[in-house]
């Protein structure tokens, strides 16, 4: 009898370790090989972050002309856009007609109780490219460079004052490409000049005199266009230099900038394949975007060139586009197709990589921290939060 019972005994313990161990391997996540793709349950979207939130904070909406208020604001609620950027053509190029549109984006940000402002940017570098036609706006790069880094500092001291005072949060400016190729069909007078040792100190002078105004700063183009023939709004160009020449002309400008404390850095479609990006665009190249990181040590914000640039537009659309930079390492993008409803099918595209594992979801938060630290810093907020009234 004894000998009986032992035996149901250890049946019985048999039995409920099987079981159990059933159970553990139900809970763990059957493995996968290589190159599959994640199930909805396990994948990296399931992380305790606000998905859409995170894709909204990195997008940078744009529209054609005078499109109204009613067409856009719906857009900015429901998929939590981060930032704005604007053009003369939607406000008439004044400070007043600028500043409408800061109030009304800022006040939103409020009465939707957003976690962070939403960024009002514009491209305000100097000469013709000044979308706020004011006396505030500086004179050509190329003309203020022959002042030396205390008058830069100054001019764009008063740039900046101005934009913050028409509500401009980000100015995408100063331009640190030193222009060497007189083929170059984009930046002209747009750089300080083409000698690196001239632009440089130009760039850090600009930056500081941004924030002496009260807006943040953004450094562009990387990796550099002022060495290139031709212009990425037409066809994408090709710069031939070395990794050496490119180190000694190109690249000091960038360092001065965000030595400086520029906020931003833009990179640019340009091919480089020097830099060992072969015939990948510059800003779909994570081994160039990863050289702000490393070599240069930048911890801001990464913004991508407009994606709608003709020369990247015939070879992919902007969906594709938006998933390529940020795969790259880009932290926010200029969608810059002037189409709000075309420019939101990139959000879907987003979540859509992110869903299916091919967009890591990890660097898309972080990503979207970089930018709401930026959004905090120079946005503003028109009233105070208030939470709907449940009564």
């Amino acid at each position: 009898m004894r000998r009986g019972r032992l035996a149901v005994q250890v049946a019985l313990v048999l039995v409920v370790i099987v079981l159990a161990g059933l159970i553990l391997i139900g809970r763990m996540p059957t493995p996968r090989l290589a190159g599959e793709v994640a199930s909805p349950s396990e994948s990296p979207a399931a992380a305790p972050w606000d998905l859409d939130a995170d894709i909204g904070s990195v997008i940078v909406l744009s529209w054609n002309g005078r499109v109204g208020w009613p067409t856009i604001e719906p857009l900015l609620v429901k998929y939590k856009i981060g930032g704005v950027l604007l053009f003369t053509p939607n406000f008439g190029g004044t400070p007043a007609g600028v500043k409408v549109w800061s109030d009304r984006l800022q006040a939103l940000a409020s009465s939707e109780c957003l976690d962070n402002p939403i960024l009002t940017m514009l491209d305000e570098e100097g000469g013709e490219v000044a979308n706020i036609k004011a006396t505030f706006a500086p004179p050509w790069p190329r003309a203020m460079a022959s002042s030396g880094p205390d008058v830069v500092r100054e001019l764009e001291r008063i740039n900046g004052a101005g934009l913050r005072t028409a509500g401009i949060d980000l100015n995408l400016a100063p331009v640190a490409d030193v222009r060497t190729n007189p083929l170059d069909g984009v930046i002209g007078d747009r750089s300080f000049g083409s000698d690196p040792t001239v632009v440089a100190p130009l760039v850090g002078a600009a930056v500081q005199g941004l924030h002496d105004g009260g807006v943040g700063a953004t450094v562009k183009h990387f990796p550099g266009l002022g060495g290139a023939a031709g212009n990425p709004h037409v066809a994408i160009p090709t710069d031939p230099e070395s990794e050496a020449t490119w180190t000694q002309v190109q690249l000091p400008g960038f360092q001065a900038g965000i030595a400086a404390g520029a906020d931003v850095v833009m990179t640019t479609s340009v091919y480089v394949p020097g830099l060992g990006a072969g015939n990948t665009p510059a800003l779909f190249s994570p081994s160039v975007i990863g050289r702000l990181r490393t070599q240069l040590g930048f911890s801001g914000v990464i913004i991508s060139d407009s994606l709608s640039m003709y020369g990247i537009g015939v070879k992919w659309s902007l969906p594709q586009a938006a998933v390529m930079a940020l795969t790259a390492g880009n932290d926010m993008l200029l969608l810059g197709n002037g189409d709000p409803s075309y420019e939101v099918s990139a959000i879907a595209a987003i979540k859509a990589a992110v869903l299916s594992g091919r967009l890591d979801r990890t660097k898309l938060h972080d990503s979207a921290m970089r930018v709401n630290a930026l959004r905090d810093r120079w946005g503003r907020r028109v009233t105070q939060c208030r939470e709907p009234s449940t009564a």
